[in-house]
């Protein structure tokens, strides 16, 4: 009688490894890749995309992209596909990860219901550039200020359903721990922020947006260890006592915008991104879908252009 026990040994064995390897290979297809960049995307509705319409996105832009990592709303990585902003229940009380129990209105909606920010184009001009798989995050709100929810100094104090900034950190580190977790060394090589509309509405954080500003920036690079972390941020495209068709004014636009560009004078390794030329939605406020493809690729080549790390710098730097 044959023994097949040792046949059947080997083959359990076979199939482990080869279910061990179809995991690996999503987390790293050459050596290099077991070092991966990790970009952070942050603000409010235009870092949303929240006039991105979807039938308006390029065939190209559509498919998935396998070198871009995207940290999902159920909080799991996968390659970024479109929509990255998911259709959102009309009931308030349904948790939305992760935001949990606070989303009035869908502070984090896009408008068409499902859409884009400037991830799609961002996360794939970055991978083509560097010839390596990139990984991101995305923590925004539309309407949100600077002055208020973002600040970092409402981090211990303030009311935990209106701070942002230490929701966007426990997001970062979860991330980060699940990239670990598949074998990856993480690196946090750029942030990414589009924001100040809000702040352009209210005279006082207007003027107070360039001493905010540099404080977020400190702060971020302080908590992540990163002292000459890539700051890439879009400017408000529009100036003072700016008239949106819905007949609201945004007073201080051109006090934010001259915010942010002494920022980039004073603060070594930021970049403000002109954004006036931009293609905008009807309502004069938000850029469409077209303008929001084009901030994604204006970031990435606004970071190439700054950093001159090289990919074999970056796993000499991350060697263990």
């Amino acid at each position: 009688m044959i023994d097949l026990r040792p046949l059947f040994m080997n083959f359990k064995q076979n199939a482990v490894v080869g279910l061990i390897s179809g995991v690996l290979l999503f987390s790293m297809t050459a050596s290099e890749a077991l070092f991966i960049r990790l970009f952070i995307l942050a603000g409010q509705s235009n870092m949303v995309g929240y006039q991105s319409n979807l039938s308006q996105l390029p065939d190209r832009l559509q498919k998935s992209q396998p070198p871009v990592l995207w940290y999902n709303q159920n909080q799991e990585w996968e390659p970024l596909k479109a929509p990255t902003e998911p259709v959102l229940s009309a009931d308030l009380s349904i948790p939305v990860p992760p935001f949990e129990d606070y989303h009035p209105e869908h502070s984090h909606k896009v408008k068409n219901k499902v859409g884009f920010g400037p991830e799609i184009s961002l996360g794939l001009t970055l991978a083509k550039a560097l010839n390596e798989r990139v990984a991101m995050v995305k923590y925004s709100r539309n309407g949100t200020s600077l002055a208020t929810q973002w600040d970092p100094r409402e981090d211990a104090g303030g009311n935990p359903k209106n701070t942002l900034y230490p929701r966007m950190k426990e997001r970062v580190s979860k991330a980060i721990a699940d990239l670990k977790a598949r074998g990856y060394i993480v690196e946090i090589a750029g942030f990414f922020w589009m924001q100040g509309e809000s702040d352009a509405s209210v005279e006082t954080w207007a003027k107070d947006y360039e001493a905010n500003l540099t404080h977020f920036i400190q702060t971020l690079r302080e908590d992540y260890d990163r002292p000459n972390l890539p700051f890439i941020y879009g400017m408000v495209h529009f100036g003072n006592e700016h008239e949106k068709p819905n007949g609201s004014v945004n007073c201080c636009g051109d006090t934010v915008r001259s915010a942010q560009w002494n920022v980039q004078q004073s603060i070594p390794n930021t970049v403000a991104v002109e954004t006036q030329n931009l293609s905008l939605h009807n309502d004069l406020l938000h850029f469409d879908s077209a303008g929001i493809i084009d901030l994604g690729t204006r970031f990435a080549n606004a970071w190439l252009n700054l950093t001159s790390d090289s990919p074999q710098a970056f796993s000499e730097r991350n060697a263990p």
